[in-house]
């Protein structure tokens, strides 16, 4: 008996099963020379002077395809075709103070940080493919695991930066993000170059 399963993980959003969609006006995905401009946060709000936090970036690590279709052994079918994409929801995402260029510079990395983690799954479920192990509970461990990781990071950039109000945005974490996404450069959904690291060198 064949089953298809579609499971759900929340941050903001984050679907496991959701097919490899045609990105919509109000989806970008991460990939080379994308960067996200002040329209790209579609939520209007005011900035409160006593907050620290004044943006919001809406993300999804995405498996694709649509389908994980699991037979009776709880073996996935399909298990080689398994993918994921790193998108960022302009409707569900917001920047305070659109002119203040290190509130934006923070969020962009906001964003590199869940390719960052997009990238470790992929590197973890290519390792899955090789030893040829299909159950479905392996490749659910693995992404539960690193989207919690994720988060923890993200918490932990969020803390050492004060939410973006250090300059932009701070260069340790910068450089840090920079490196990680470079040693992890062949597990992109597309082949993507170091973005950091290309304008780096232009300078």
């Amino acid at each position: 008996m064949i089953r298809l399963l579609c499971i759900t993980f929340l941050y903001t959003s984050l679907i496991f099963g959701q097919k490899d969609i045609q990105v919509s006006p109000n989806i970008i995905q991460w990939e080379k020379g994308v960067f996200l401009k002040p329209s790209d946060f579609k939520i209007n709000k005011d900035v409160d002077p006593f907050k620290v936090k004044n943006a919001l970036t809406t993300y999804k690590i995405e498996i694709l395809p649509k389908e994980v279709i699991v037979d009776e052994k709880n073996n996935i079918v399909n298990y080689l075709k398994m993918n994921l994409a790193t998108y960022f929801y302009k409707k569900k995402s917001w920047l305070g103070n659109k002119k203040d260029p290190k509130h934006l510079a923070h969020e962009q990395l906001h964003f590199d940080i869940a390719e960052l983690f997009a990238r470790k799954m992929r590197k973890a479920f290519k390792e899955l493919k090789n030893k040829r192990i299909k159950n479905f509970d392996d490749y659910q461990k693995v992404y539960n695991k690193y989207w919690k990781a994720c988060k923890t990071y993200q918490n932990t950039y969020d803390r050492e930066t004060f939410n973006g109000s250090m300059p932009i945005p701070s260069n340790d974490w910068l450089l840090k993000v920079d490196k990680e996404l470079y040693e992890l450069e062949e597990y992109t959904y597309k082949k993507v170059k170091s973005r950091w690291r290309e304008r780096m060198k232009k300078s």
